[in-house]
């Protein structure tokens, strides 16, 4: 649909929400005031402004016609640049936030036991404390518990620890343990 030149609503005197009813009774009126033949209207426009009145009243009256007008219509009209609006930073929602947040924490340490520490499972590895046995073997137990040492790291039969540290065949036959001494 082309741009239109005039608007209906206007030229009925009836707002765009205007009902059927409302655009009847308002054709209705401006009729009655412009139609050519009236003693009121005796003007050489009248018939102009009476072709733009049924010209309004046909687009305005049909429910297809008046849907397209409406479209076309809306995208005709330009409207002012919407201001543009800086939002406020939720600064006390923030705080809020953090403050139920360290709360939480507080209250789950509070809450919760103490880690326990991990008992022996006999499997060398580095940071495991280590006591050794009759047969000159690593056996690792619980650093609580009074030990030869630490393990360093775990290296193979045919690697050589540091010279800070003590090599010790440990007990399950994986390989030599590099042992500082607690001592």
């Amino acid at each position: 649909m082309s741009q239109q030149h005039h608007n209906y609503y206007e030229v009925l005197g009836v707002s765009p929400s205007a009902s059927t009813e409302q655009l009847r009774a308002a054709y209705r009126e401006k009729v009655r005031i412009i139609h050519p033949d009236s003693a009121v209207a005796a003007s050489p426009s009248a018939s102009l402004q009476m072709a733009e009145v049924v010209h309004a009243w046909s687009t305005l009256s049909n429910p297809d016609l008046r849907r397209a007008y409406d479209e076309d219509f809306l995208e005709s009209i330009e409207f002012p640049p919407a201001p543009i609006v800086r939002g406020q930073f939720p600064k006390s929602l923030i705080g809020w936030i953090l403050t139920v947040g360290i709360l939480g924490v507080l209250v789950l340490d509070a809450l919760s036991s103490p880690i326990a520490p991990i008992k022996p499972d006999g499997l060398l590895q580095s940071g495991s404390c280590v006591v050794i046995d009759a047969n000159k073997l690593a056996v690792e137990v619980g650093c609580e518990v009074e030990h030869y040492g630490v393990v360093r790291q775990l290296v193979g039969f045919d690697m050589t620890c540091p010279s800070d540290t003590e090599s010790v065949r440990d007990r399950q036959g994986m390989g030599q343990a590099c042992v500082v001494p607690s001592h």
